[in-house]
C-alpha cells in the first residue's frame, strides 16, 4: 500500500508557508508554524494513485466548517446578471477549489452545479475581459483550448461582494 503525502499551505504575520510529507510529519510542522486560529488556507494529499486532491476553507464559510457549494456562494453576493455571475465563478473555481485558471467549460459546470440557467459563457467572458475582470491564462489548455483568469479588479470586485453581504 502506498503511502500518502500531504500538503498544507498557509499565511501567516505576512509570511507564507508550505509542508509536504506524511501526516505526522505535516501535523508537527502545522503545530509548531501554523497559525494560533488554526485556519487553514489549503489542505491537499496525494492518494495512492499519485492523483492529488484538494481542499480549500471557503471565504464565506457554514457554521459547521463545510465548505460552501456554488449555489449557496451566487446565492450570498446575490447577483443577477449573467457576466457578474461568470466572474463569481472564476472566484469560486481560484480561491474555493484551488485552479489557476479556467475554461468556458469549467464556467458551464458551474451553471449547471448551480442549477441555474446558462447563458452564452465565452460571450461573457469576453465581456468581461473588456471590463477588465478576466484575462487570458498565458498557457493553452488540451487541444488549443482557451483558459482563463481572473485579474486583480475582478477579484476586489467579488471580495467588495462578499463584504457588503456577510
Amino acid at each position: 500500500m502506498a503511502t500518502r503525502n500531504y500538503r498544507i499551505r498557509f499565511a501567516h504575520e505576512g509570511r507564507e508557508f508550505e509542508f509536504e510529507g506524511d501526516k505526522p510529519f505535516v501535523l508537527e510542522m502545522l503545530q509548531r508554524f501554523g497559525p494560533p486560529s488554526g485556519h487553514v488556507e489549503q489542505v491537499s494529499h496525494k492518494g495512492t494513485k499519485g492523483k492529488e486532491h484538494e481542499r480549500r476553507s471557503p471565504l464565506p464559510a457554514q457554521s459547521q466548517g463545510k465548505t460552501v457549494s456554488i449555489r449557496e456562494f451566487i446565492q450570498q453576493i446575490d447577483l443577477k446578471k449573467h457576466t457578474d455571475i461568470t466572474v463569481a465563478f472564476g472566484y469560486y473555481l481560484e480561491r474555493v477549489t484551488g485552479v489557476s485558471e479556467f475554461t468556458p467549460a469549467d464556467i458551464n459546470t458551474c451553471y449547471y452545479e448551480a442549477k441555474l440557467e446558462s447563458s452564452n459563457t465565452s460571450q461573457m467572458i469576453i465581456q468581461n475581459i473588456r471590463r477588465g475582470y478576466i484575462m487570458p491564462s498565458k498557457k493553452k489548455g488540451e487541444k488549443g483550448k482557451n483558459r482563463y483568469t481572473l485579474t486583480s479588479s475582478g477579484e476586489k470586485f467579488i471580495e467588495t461582494r462578499l463584504a457588503r453581504h456577510s
